[in-house]
């Protein structure tokens, strides 16, 4: 299992990154300490937890659906 720490600020949460089908059931059992759903940098490579996404940007970028990278302002994509 390939694991990755969330980027978002004060964010503890390691996110999983599981080839296992429906996703890895360690993950799943605990939602608060892992994140099954996430978004990679396409620049700089950092992950982002679906909670931390949700605070990038502000009302127009979501709505646009343009988030970016608050450490390199790339863009964000899902794997």
């Amino acid at each position: 299992m390939a694991v990755a720490v969330c980027a978002g600020a004060r964010c503890q949460r390691l996110i999983s990154i599981s080839a296992i089908p429906g996703g890895n059931p360690v993950a799943l059992a605990d939602p608060e300490r892992w994140a099954t759903k996430y978004v990679r940098c396409q620049k700089c490579g950092k992950f982002f937890c679906d909670r931390c996404l949700k605070k990038l940007g502000g009302v127009f970028a979501r709505l646009l659906g343009r988030r970016k990278c608050s450490a390199c302002g790339g863009s964000l994509s899902q794997p």
